[in-house]
């Protein structure tokens, strides 16, 4: 587990060493510009759900395939499911881009954000479908046990953007200065390059077998809907939830958007471990329900389960220790760092607790039981996370504080249960290679 999730953590590491880079240049640039990028990642990743729920699929699918040596199905699948990924990607960058300006004035931006986030957003919706190929490849990657290639790209895609930030954002070497549009362009030259680059390693078959764009049978299409459709609507009301969220913050002043912006930064880098464990949970759950092996796949998510949350509990108590210096290397604003200390304080003791709702979502991905952590993800925000900072910001007049509180306690609760979904393990019982065999029986006796 280690093996596999210590590329993909390193990735994302650098991934969001990246867009704190980010953050601190653009906290130089004003309050106005720091708070321009926060409600574009909701947002983009509104329109990536369903590009999410092929992710899903291909992890369910792929790494079961692969567990039970089917290889050539393996192949054609794959195929069938990046010719859709490339579809998704080109809608979701139209669709993105013709919504913004009316999704920005519903929630409120302050004037001054407004514009900025606007550029910001349509500056990256150019690079939406190779953003699109890239998550694929690495589904794809860690579903055949191979993380390091995914990690090259991503590594690749990271450091090719944090070299580009300062140049483009303060206009080194003669270039303009773009401020917080060159952060945008960093950003998308970086993930067209690197999506470019697996593209290549797929057609190529670097995984162990070539992987060419086609249209999807109707038998894969219908087993990616049903593995892929919980996934799709959680992410879609993840988005809008955070979109929502973001309404709440900017309620409170662009100071509070500010350190909301950087307190979500500091937090990532420690969340960068759970994304690593939940890809390695999924491709070896899948891999085990594939080779029928049943106890293994609950030994691996419980397993893995309790080293994310001992892990992150470490991590927590670090950045709750360091949490006046974090600030400062963010922003030079002493009302900003102030806010984002407070936000640490209080949102940190919940990290360990996220780690077990978002691990619970590989075991769903690679067993293909994806509705129960779907609607574990959809509550926390819809049912807990909104209602209690609404209440305890505005109604009980904590202010900022109570955004954080609703933050923490619907981390908290969500965690226990997910965690609870996995310990009893009803999510082993159907696999994807029994729905698979069933599918081809049915359409062998229509015949």
């Amino acid at each position: 587990m280690i093996w596999l999730a210590a590329p993909i953590i390193a990735s994302r590491v650098l991934s969001t060493i990246q867009e704190s880079v980010d953050t601190i240049f653009l906290g130089r640039l004003g309050e106005a510009q720091l708070a321009a990028p926060v409600a574009v990642w909701p947002l983009l990743m509104l329109f990536a759900g369903v590009n999410f729920s092929v992710g899903a699929a291909t992890s369910a699918m792929i790494s079961q395939l692969v567990g039970a040596r089917k290889f050539s199905d393996a192949s054609k699948v794959a195929g069938e499911l990046w010719g859709t990924v490339i579809l998704l990607g080109v809608a979701a960058a139209i669709a993105v881009s013709v919504m913004a300006p009316l999704v920005f004035k519903v929630i409120s931006l302050p004037p001054q954000v407004y514009p900025l986030s606007l550029a910001y957003l349509w500056v990256e919706a150019v690079s939406v479908p190779f953003m699109f190929t890239l998550f694929f490849f690495t589904g794809l990657s860690s579903s055949v046990g191979d993380t390091r290639k995914a990690f090259r790209a991503s590594a690749s895609s990271s450091i090719i953007n944090l070299v580009l930030d300062p140049i483009l954002i303060f206009g080194l070497f003669g270039l303009p200065r773009m401020e917080v549009i060159g952060a945008a362009l960093a950003t998308s030259i970086s993930r067209i390059l690197a999506g470019g680059y697996v593209a290549i390693l797929l057609v190529k078959g670097s995984l162990g077998f070539q992987v060419l764009p086609k249209p999807p049978s109707a038998t894969t299409l219908s087993l990616a809907f049903r593995i892929g459709m919980p996934v799709a609507i959680q992410q879609v009301l993840t988005s809008s939830g955070f979109l929502v969220m973001t309404g709440i913050v900017a309620g409170l002043g662009a100071t509070v958007m500010a350190a909301y912006n950087v307190g979500i930064a500091i937090i990532h880098i420690i969340q960068s471990v759970t994304m690593g464990f939940s890809i390695a949970m999924a491709t070896m759950v899948g891999q085990s329900l594939g080779a029928g092996l049943k106890g293994r796949a609950l030994e691996v998510a419980l397993r893995g389960q309790s080293l994310v949350f001992i892990t992150l509990s470490l991590g927590a108590a670090f950045i709750v220790a360091g949490r006046g210096i974090l600030a400062r290397i963010f922003t030079s604003d002493p009302e900003v760092a102030g806010e984002a200390v407070r936000m640490i304080e209080i949102f940190a003791p919940s990290i360990p607790f996220l780690g077990l709702m978002f691990t619970s979502n590989g075991v769903g991905r690679g067993s293909g039981s994806t509705l129960p952590p779907s609607i574990i993800n959809v509550a926390r925000l819809w049912a807990l996370r909104i209602p209690l900072s609404y209440t305890l910001a505005y109604l009980a007049g904590l202010g900022s504080d109570g955004v954080w509180l609703g933050m923490s306690y619907s981390n908290i609760i969500s965690g226990l249960v997910a965690f609870l979904w996995v310990a009893k393990g009803g999510w082993a019982r159907s696999t994807v290679i029994k729905r698979l065999v069933k599918r081809k029986r049915e359409k062998l006796a229509l015949r």
